[in-house]
């Protein structure tokens, strides 16, 4: 333990002293400042943004002094392997230090990573193998190994890249992930795949003085890029050294915070139609700013979310594999919490078409039952019968409150009716249907109206009241379409063998004495 004790604060103090010498020099070139332009930027001053030299050559530091302690020698015994594994990691901070300077172009950026990601799984490691959770066994990738390690190394890159946007965001979620693989490789006496981490953990640390809230300054793609790649490669060494169901799930829960942003910001631009590398203003650190957190406590709160994954990856390693499948329970309930603080409507859209798939059945029943009653309604052999058919229909739909809206020379006659109330509003007969349970509130209902159009010139209405936060069980179109047509076509029918009606009054006739007030919508 003094080995990896000593390694980390080598790395530590190189990058501490490194980091505002590299800082100062980075302010003499304009094309090493970042200067907040873009909308997604929360920065509000010019900062140096290629810190990620102090913490590359912090790490290269607390490497070559771990050979200066007798646990240290156990590199030498890995030494061809430790530099094969190098040689990707510089080429990744490479091209992270020429994307901070010239800026290049994004789909040049992603081939030379994904070429780097080759190279490592020839030469280094791949993914070769896969545990089956169902069997215990594993199961052989083949071919697939090598696309499945380039999305693994390029996707973790880049993640810790995308988190990139508030001060010590990303250095923070680092150094939880590298603390916490760290302690997994000590545990298992796997000392290079320790001191690797060590390493990495004391440039983070040492630079992270610099780039917390107010950051003077940033990590830079050279910074961001190396430490996801390094970090990847690490823990896929540890994952395939024993491919079980604890070993991969690890590296993912240590993971968990980069992982979690890159999935919801692939997922919720998916949903949105949008392409899903288009830079946007809607990450993790973004809606919480939006919500009035100022920098530091949303780096402090998703530090805490980071601080989560690190305890349940250390409560996968420590307990049987019986309790894996509690702890991701955990997991899941604690990350559906989470994605609903941060207020995304795209993924409240799922759960709403989740909703509507298990309604699906009720609303094919209750659509075929208001097929049946429209057709019913037009066999209809009086207005009695015709009221008494709209009555059933509109039962079947979660409307509280109907009115048909007829013209008086179609319906005068209609006084009463065992579901409807009447009136007369001018020239319009006003049929009122009420549901059985629908409660009187002060609470306003949405209202729907369609427009009734008769073949001689007359008009109505139909307007349909319900709750505005109540689901339609069936399909509106039936109302717009099919019921529309019948109403119309039964109720021009039906008056057409009534007697012509008495010169219209201001009331009806003698009868009306006994009718219920007028109705007002």
């Amino acid at each position: 333990m003094l080995t990896y004790a000593a390694v980390f604060l080598i790395a530590l103090a190189a990058a501490f002293i490194l980091t505002p010498i590299i800082r100062n020099l980075a302010r003499r070139w304009d094309s090493l400042v970042d200067t907040p332009s873009a909308a997604r930027h929360v920065h509000t001053i010019p900062i140096p943004r290629v810190g990620g030299i102090a913490i590359f050559v912090a790490f290269m530091a607390g490497i070559g002094g771990a050979f200066f302690f007798e646990l240290g020698k156990r590199l030498e015994e890995a030494a061809s392997l430790s530099f094969r594994f190098l040689l990707p990691c510089i080429a990744m901070f490479a091209l992270g230090l020429a994307d901070d300077i010239r800026r290049l172009r994004a789909g040049l950026k992603f081939a030379i990573e994904v070429a780097i990601a080759v190279w490592f799984h020839l030469s280094v490691q791949g993914i070769t193998t896969l545990p089956n959770p169902l069997t215990g066994s594993v199961i052989e990738l083949g071919i697939w190994g090598l696309p499945i390690t380039a999305l693994w190394l390029v996707g973790i890159s880049n993640a810790f890249n995308l988190i990139d946007g508030v001060d010590g965001l990303s250095a923070g979620a680092a150094l939880f992930s590298t603390l916490t693989l760290a302690y997994v490789a000590a545990a298992n006496d796997n000392v290079a795949l320790a001191i690797f981490l060590c390493a990495l953990a004391g440039g983070t640390a040492g630079f992270l003085k610099y780039n917390f809230n107010p950051a003077t300054i940033f990590m830079g793609d050279c910074g961001s890029l190396f430490i996801g790649f390094t970090l990847a490669g690490l823990a896929l060494l540890h994952a395939q050294k024993s491919a079980t169901i604890v070993t991969v799930t690890i590296p993912l829960l240590t993971f968990g915070l980069p992982i979690m942003e890159t999935a919801l910001s692939i997922g919720r631009r998916f949903l949105a139609g949008k392409p899903i590398f288009e830079a946007d203003r809607r990450h993790m650190h973004h809606q919480l700013l939006a919500r009035g957190y100022s920098q530091r406590a949303t780096t402090i709160l998703l530090y805490g979310l980071c601080a989560f994954f690190a305890l349940m990856s250390l409560l996968a390693y420590n307990s049987p594999n019986r309790l894996l499948g509690l702890i991701l329970l955990t997991l899941g309930i604690v990350i559906w919490i989470a994605v609903q603080h941060f207020g995304y409507h795209e993924f409240g859209e799922i759960g709403r078409v989740i909703q509507r798939s298990l309604n699906q059945r009720v609303i094919i029943a209750n659509n075929i039952r208001v097929h049946g009653l429209i057709e019913s309604l037009t066999r209809s052999e009086s207005f009695e019968e015709f009221y008494t058919h709209l009555a059933e229909c509109f039962e079947t739909t979660d409307f509280t409150r109907v009115e048909v809206h007829l013209p008086l020379e179609y319906a005068w006659h209609i006084k009463e009716h065992n579901a409807f109330r009447f009136a007369r509003r001018g020239a319009l007969t006003i049929a009122a249907w009420t549901a059985g349970c629908a409660a009187e509130g002060n609470r306003p209902l949405a209202k729907l109206i369609i427009p009734l159009a008769f073949d001689d010139g007359r008009e109505g209405s139909l307007e349909l009241h319900r709750r505005p936060d109540s689901d339609m069980l069936f399909d509106v179109n039936l109302l717009f379409g099919k019921l529309r047509a019948v109403i119309e076509q039964t109720a021009r029918r039906l008056a057409s063998h009534t007697p012509e009606p008495i010169p219209a009054r201001d009331g009806f006739d003698s009868g009306s004495a006994s009718l219920p007030k007028v109705i007002r919508p």
